[in-house]
């Protein structure tokens, strides 16, 4: 972590100055992230993270403050090596009379939030920033389970703290590094996605709350701010 700190301050100090985004008022960004699950233990070892997609339109009211809203989606996938064997759920018909554990499906994410959280630019082409977010999303648990054992839907209340690294390119394009938390309010259980069996789990580790952690990397247009290339548009003189 520290090398890429580093890493990051050289760069930014090699930076030439007509690089800086001067107005960074309004901005869109694209996150793209891996999540992986936390907190609850069945959640963790029965759903792997794919895919967490998060478009935000950014506004500064004031000179470090800032407000984004935009959607989120979010897939993840079962591990069929950790859910125990059911039958007429998984696939049983192996040679040696093995069980082969392949609860097939995942759960989708679809939800939106708003975003509050302080900004600054530590050099020409450096940035930090610090935000939560909260919403709503619904989630659809869908499985070779659910479809033997009943459709299963959830809508929850969700919070994210998360902190990016910022690097711009020119004027108008940064680049993020992400990473988050996210906090959400509904309690997992193997009955989310078909699996009729406690799996070893207690009724202590099924308490504890669903969370995930993300990583990821994003990018950033800045209005407003004309770029340097503008080289590009001009006619080569002969």
């Amino acid at each position: 972590m520290k090398k890429f700190l580093v890493v990051l301050f050289i760069l930014s100090s090699v930076s030439y100055s007509n690089a800086q985004i001067e107005n960074d008022k309004w901005s869109i960004t694209g996150e793209l992230m891996l999540p992986a699950g936390m907190g609850n233990k069945m959640f963790k070892n029965y759903l792997n993270g794919l895919v967490y997609a998060h478009p935000k339109i950014q506004y500064k009211p004031f000179k470090h403050w800032y407000v984004a809203f935009g959607p989120k989606y979010m897939y993840y996938k079962v591990n069929q090596f950790r859910i125990p064997f059911e039958p007429g759920v998984s696939d049983d018909s192996v040679s040696n009379h093995q069980k082969v554990y392949s609860m097939t499906g995942g759960m989708h994410v679809l939800g939106g939030d708003i975003e509050l959280g302080w900004t600054s630019w530590v050099g020409p082409r450096l940035g930090l920033e610090f935000g939560v977010r909260g919403g709503i999303a619904q989630h659809w648990f869908m499985t070779s389970g659910t479809r033997k054992y009943g459709k299963q839907e959830v809508v929850a209340a969700y919070v994210e703290p998360l902190v990016s690294i910022i690097l711009a390119s020119d004027e108008a394009v940064a680049y993020r590094w992400i990473v988050g938390y996210n906090f959400t309010g509904y309690q997992f259980t193997g009955t989310r996605i078909g699996s009729t069996t406690s799996g070893g789990y207690t009724e202590k580790d099924l308490r504890a709350p669903t969370q995930s952690i993300f990583v990821g990397f994003a990018i950033s247009l800045y209005f407003n701010n004309q770029r340097s290339d503008v080289f590009l548009d001009e006619p080569s003189g002969e």
